[in-house]
């Protein structure tokens, strides 16, 4: 077909262009799905009606059939986002301590995920709406923290801080090299700990008398160790009934 020719060339060679798809085969969840791979390649900040036509092999207008603008687009690629990290998708366990786990662990797979898909960090505040996904995650982590005995408002800002810490590690991550390359992590620490110790005692003491514990901790991301202060410690109400 003539139409699906692009002249490459002076030499008179061609390609073929990418087939044009059948007027209304076309589903909001595989355009949805086609942003999702954008932003795992790229990032969200590169999408365009017209990136996501070409990714489809659709005009921007059967992208607009769908949704009404690209934010609302961004949102549910958001919630797609969410769907697959299934940050919620494990057992609580049992035991006192059980939720703390799952809430540490919660937030690590959240932690992995972002690291893993870091172009959808920027647009994270700026979803308009919770979709299904996104609610979903939600209502499983306040569950558990409710059934750990806090209130709803104490749960609710303790999601919130744990989102906040998750995403600026994440963010910080990514964002910040190792620029020792792939140095030994031992002879890192060995040598940050050394560096430490050769402060003056007399200006710095505690920061000397540290020193070993300050190398072992800024060598490595402490994710789990932030995760773990942020939680409460005692939570003297019983809790919520099964």
């Amino acid at each position: 077909m003539p139409e699906l020719l692009l002249m490459a060339g002076a030499g008179g060679g061609s390609a073929v262009a990418p087939a044009r798809r059948p007027r209304g085969s076309l589903s909001r969840g595989e355009i949805l799905e086609a942003g999702l791979r954008i932003a795992k390649r790229d990032d969200l900040t590169s999408l365009t009606m017209k990136r996501l036509a070409e990714e489809l092999g659709v005009t921007p207008m059967a992208i607009y059939r769908h949704f009404e603008n690209k934010a609302e687009v961004i949102d549910g690629v958001l919630d797609l986002f969410v769907r697959d990290a299934a940050v919620t998708g494990h057992e609580p366990g049992a035991g006192p301590e059980a939720w703390r786990r799952w809430t540490v662990v919660t937030f690590r797979r959240m932690f992995d995920a972002l690291t893993q898909t870091p172009g959808v960090m920027p647009f994270l505040s700026t979803a308009s709406r919770f979709g299904p996904a996104a609610t979903s995650a939600l209502n499983a982590i306040l569950d558990v923290l409710r059934r750990a005995s806090m209130s709803e408002k104490e749960a609710v800002e303790t999601f919130a801080v744990m989102c906040a810490y998750t995403v600026g590690a994440a963010g910080l991550a990514t964002a910040w090299p190792d620029p020792g390359g792939r140095a030994d992590p031992d002879e890192k620490r060995r040598r940050m700990r050394l560096s430490i110790e050769s402060t003056p005692r007399t200006d710095f003491p505690h920061v000397v008398d540290a020193a070993a514990d300050l190398a072992g901790t800024l060598q490595r991301f402490p994710l789990e160790i932030g995760l773990e202060r942020l939680l409460p410690r005692e939570l003297p109400k019983p809790p919520l009934p099964s």
